[in-house]
């Protein structure tokens, strides 16, 4: 840190524990809890995301953050779709691979061992063996001059494999992956997936 805890000012929190308070606003984004980790399918490219959240629920709409510099990037702007593939702990692997590579020179799909299949509601493509898919149509991008772009993308179609469990997805933040963990307190599963 190179400043004396001193200096940086400290403060009582609830518990009675010492809060530090920090100069560096980037580690505000330091600890925040960790995200979902997706695969973002455009065309018949993969892209490995952690940048993603749920935006709206009325109606069903998501929001993923591409860098610009990104292949995904130039295709979901072109395209103004994307799909949301939910990969589970078991194929970690297969995100490492599709994380280091770009679609640009190679197919995803093939050095990963992924079954690509025609989308229904957009042209895209999802990844068979993912558990969850969401067919998505762009319809807003958020212009902030930040890291990342945001395409927020209305939900038009869902897939949602029946032996789906929710804590078999992964999270991602700085370099760790985990797993979703216990629910503390809250309806099940089963009930939050209306058939």
């Amino acid at each position: 840190m190179g400043q004396s805890i001193g200096a940086l000012g400290l403060h009582k929190g609830r518990d009675n524990s010492m809060k530090i308070v920090h100069e560096n606003p980037f580690n505000g984004i330091i600890a925040l809890p960790s995200f979902p980790v997706v695969f973002v399918t455009v065309g018949s490219n993969i892209m490995v995301a952690a940048a993603f959240h749920f935006y709206s629920f009325k109606p069903p709409s998501v929001m993923v953050g591409v860098k610009p510099e990104k292949y995904t990037y130039e295709l979901i702007t072109s395209s103004k779709e994307f799909v949301i593939n939910i990969p589970t702990k078991e194929q970690l692997d297969k995100i490492h691979i599709c994380g280091t590579i770009s679609g640009r020179d190679k197919d995803k799909y093939q050095k990963a061992s992924l079954t690509p299949r025609k989308a229904n509601k957009i042209e895209s493509y999802l990844i068979e063996e993912c558990p969850v898919n969401l067919e998505c149509q762009v319809v807003h991008q958020i212009d902030y001059a930040g890291s990342h772009k945001w395409f927020i993308g209305e939900i038009r179609e869902v897939h949602i494999d029946e032996n789906y469990i929710r804590d078999d997805a992964l999270m991602f933040w700085l370099g760790q992956f985990r797993t979703v963990g216990e629910v503390i307190e809250g309806a099940s599963n089963d009930k939050l997936l209306k058939k």
